[in-house]
Order: structure tokens, then sequence, then C-alpha cells
């Protein structure tokens, strides 16, 4: 049986998460220019290539994909999380709390932010194609242009777990910089000298690539959100324990 302490948590993390939602709603609308810029840049293309025959006749071809709209959209996901870290914590004044039920509102919210940022940025890049599909006329429109629902869900639930834990690592670099501020500079200083003596040494960045590998080579979708749930659940439970000790009001 849940104890009284237990019950009281989570009934204190499920109002701040209510009171959380309504007060960083502008986050929100902060996805939506994200996106909507990243859909600007994404109409002239990603790529491409051109050329010519012998009479005269000359094409151009453009790659259009919707991979920028969901790399803004992770950079949004990675961005609040150290947001609501940073920010978060000045909601909770209002509650008689604990630091372990900030952290669970925060991650509520998060976990909403990020399924909202997923479903969002697939639908986008669908727009996306709808959009280069009748400004061309509708022509040369190859199978591969039509996307299968099993395919959309599956582009939906890859971008949301992507996002889940970009947001979950921005939290715990976010509480990070609360406790010491002195890793505002040190972790960017540790990350791009890490990718600088690796580019000098090996010529690329393994750890970065082998860290985006784990994830993005995995070929079962079981065993990527297994990962991504393993990993995100490691570091917020560091978060927990790292930082459950730092006092609510500042």
């Amino acid at each position: 049986m849940m104890s009284l302490t237990e019950t009281s948590i989570l009934a204190v993390a499920k109002t701040q998460y209510h009171y959380k939602t309504k007060a960083h709603a502008g986050l929100f609308f902060t996805l939506i220019a994200v996106q909507l810029l990243a859909f600007l840049l994404s109409l002239n293309g990603v790529g491409g290539s051109s050329g010519g025959g012998n009479q005269g006749i000359s094409y151009t071809i453009k790659y259009v994909t919707g991979d920028v709209i969901i790399i803004f959209t992770l950079i949004w996901a990675f961005s609040i999380g150290i947001s609501m870290a940073n920010n978060g914590f000045k909601t909770d004044f209002t509650f008689v709390s604990n630091r372990l039920s900030s952290h669970l509102s925060s991650l509520a919210f998060l976990l909403t932010a990020t399924v909202i940022a997923g479903v969002t940025a697939t639908l986008c890049g669908l727009l996306l194609r709808v959009v280069m599909f009748l400004s061309h006329g509708g022509v040369d429109a190859g199978p591969a242009f039509w996307i299968a629902p099993t395919a959309l869900l599956s582009g939906i639930f890859a971008a949301t777990l992507y996002a889940a834990l970009l947001s979950i690592i921005g939290y715990f670099i976010g509480m990070l910089t609360q406790r010491h501020p002195a890793f505002v500079v040190l972790l960017p200083g540790l990350f791009f000298g890490t990718l600088f003596v690796e580019a000098r040494s090996t010529g690329q960045a393994r750890t970065l690539i082998n860290a985006i590998e784990f994830f993005s080579k995995e070929g079962s979708y079981a065993l990527f959100a297994l990962k991504v749930v393993i990993v995100s659940a490691i570091v917020f439970g560091c978060v927990i324990l790292f930082f459950s000790r730092m006092e609510v009001r500042k």
C-alpha cells in the first residue's frame, strides 16, 4: 500500500505539472515558430544536382526532406530541458513541496512537450511533401512520395523518443549549471574540446558518432525504444540522486 508521504508527493507533483503547463505555455509558441522557420528553410531543398543533355535540355534535381524540421525540433527539445531546469523551480514556491516532486512534475511536462513536438514535427514534414506536390502541379510523384500510416506512426514514435531523450539530457545539464555555474563554461569547452582533439587525431569525432549510431543504427523499434528508456532513466535517476538536496526556493 502506498504511504501517505508517497501519495502526497504524487499529488503535489500533479498539481505542479498542471501549473507548469500553464506557466510555460509560451514554449509551445516557440515550437511553432521553430518548426515554421525549419519548414521555410526546407522549401529550397537540402541539396541537389543539375545537368544537361546533348540537345540543349537541362535539368535540376532538388532533394526535399523534413530532416531540417526534425533537427530544429530536437534542438528545441534540448533547450526546453535546460529551460525547465533553470526556471521550473521558480513556480514551485507556491506549493508545499520538495525537490523530488519538482523533478517529477518537470519530467511530466517535458514528456508532454516532446510528444507534442514529435507529432507536429512529423506532420510538418508531411505538410512539406503536400506543399511541394501542389506547387509543382502534382507531376512526377513516384511511389516513394506516399507515406503509409504505419511509416507515419513510426516517424512520430522515433521523433518523440529522440526529443524526450534530448530534453532529459538538457534538464540534467541545466541542473548541473544550477548547482555549479562553472559548468556553463566547462561543459561546452569539454564537448567541443573533445570533438576537436578527436578530429585532429583520428579525422573523425568518434565519440559523438558512436553515440549517434548507438541509437540511429538500431533496426528494431523495440530495442531502440528500450535504449532510449534505459538511458533516459539513468540520466533522470542521476538528477534525482545528485540534486535531491537542492532547495526548491532560490
